[in-house]
């Protein structure tokens, strides 16, 4: 509830600030691929890839987010707890003096996770033995409908990119989470400003 209370007065705010929007035609269409990575809870790395289309200021967007422990050196149980979702987002997007702009969506997904349950058996104990040991444990699957929310600012480099610093989460009876990542979006995400001089 309050990652909504955030959205909610961000937009407020930014919604005050922008100016009209010249950088998008009504008639357009305009879409972008955008990736990140980051930080997320419980010291996860946190990565996420969505595609959107865009009309005006309005944006639908499909996009996947996950979180997951990455060990360089591994020597742990497995398997190693995930959670990912995917899901369909709308939103709002402010352009502030044609080089910076903000997104705000929320939506629906289908949020998958994955846990360890009980102990079954260590690597070693199995014939031919093996080089490091390992505790292999149950895997426990849960799915359930979540509520996505974004946060974006980006910064056009061109018509065609822009690199961004977010925030998302997802709210569901699981195991809600939370990512803050920076990325970069590629496509058609501009008209071309002419200097005025």
């Amino acid at each position: 509830m309050k990652y909504l209370m955030i959205c909610c007065c961000m937009l407020f705010f930014i919604d005050a600030l922008a100016q009209q929007d010249t950088l998008h035609q009504r008639r357009k269409t305009y879409f972008g691929l955008g990736f990140s990575l980051g930080g997320g809870g419980n010291r996860g790395l946190y990565g996420d890839v969505d595609f959107y289309l865009q009309k005006k200021n309005s944006y639908i967007s499909l996009k996947t987010s996950a979180i997951e422990r990455i060990k360089i050196f591994y020597f742990g149980g497995l398997p190693e707890p995930r959670i990912s979702d995917i899901g369909i987002l709308v939103g709002k997007s402010y352009t502030i003096n044609r080089r910076h702009y903000f997104k705000f969506g929320a939506g629906i997904s289908l949020v998958d996770q994955i846990s360890r349950g009980a102990f079954l058996y260590n690597d070693c104990d199995r014939p031919g033995g093996c080089l490091f040991s390992n505790n292999v444990y149950e895997t426990i699957r849960k799915k359930t409908i979540g509520l996505p929310l974004e946060i974006t600012y980006g910064l056009y480099l061109d018509r065609t990119a822009a690199v961004t610093v977010g925030f998302s989460a997802n709210l569901n009876n699981v195991q809600s989470f939370y990512g803050i990542s920076v990325g970069l979006v590629l496509g058609r995400l501009k008209d071309k400003v002419n200097r005025e001089y």
